[in-house]
């Protein structure tokens, strides 16, 4: 994988909406994948997810999902093989990653016993080297200063959308600004940000 061309390698972009922040206590409610592949989107999975919880009425008033959109959705549990499927070996991208990352592992983990390891790439670390000026770096700032419209702001399929554009502008600014070509090189960028951001660790 990480000799791999960026031009060759799959990248899932992925956004989760949940009841909450932990990824312990809390659940997904809903669900989007984006795959990207030489700087297209080839194929997309998302769906509604049912947390057999209830549904806290602050995520209700943000996200707009509530207790009885999610009522006839699959659940957790019937969502993970095809969510695994879909990721496979894939480059595993989102705006924030630790966030998604942690959901989307802890459900595969918890429902089904899968424990995913595939590389991860965040973004929004991206637009802190990439775009350091711009004063806030979470993802509607981003998007519009790329001049990315959201259609459905913190609903997953418009989010991963979004991310899923934004992916596409960064990995052609880098490969044209530092000739990053493969996925080793792309994940040693990464690296650096992250020293630069953390010395101590």
């Amino acid at each position: 994988m990480n000799d791999l061309l960026i031009q060759e390698a799959t990248f899932v972009v992925v956004d989760v909406e949940t009841t909450g922040m932990s990824p312990i206590d809390d659940r997904i409610t809903e669900l989007a994948m984006m795959k990207v592949q030489g700087g297209v989107l080839r194929d997309e999975f998302s769906t509604l997810v049912n947390p057999l919880i209830s549904i806290p009425n602050y995520v209700t008033e943000l996200t707009g999902i509530d207790n009885l959109i999610v009522r006839d959705a699959p659940t957790a549990r019937e969502v993970v093989p095809y969510m695994a499927e879909f990721l496979e070996n894939a480059i595993f991208v989102a705006h924030n990653v630790g966030f998604d990352w942690s959901f989307v592992y802890h459900t595969a983990r918890r429902e089904r016993g899968l424990a995913l390891s595939n590389f991860r790439l965040c973004t929004a670390k991206l637009s802190r080297v990439i775009l350091p000026y711009l004063p806030s770096k979470s993802l509607g700032p981003v998007a519009r200063f790329l001049d990315i419209n959201i259609h459905q702001r913190h609903r997953a399929s418009g989010d991963a959308f979004a991310t899923a554009l934004v992916l596409v502008k960064y990995l052609s600014y880098l490969q044209k600004r530092y000739a990053i070509q493969t996925v080793e090189e792309l994940m040693r960028y990464q690296e650096i940000v992250e020293k630069v951001e953390n010395p101590q660790s």
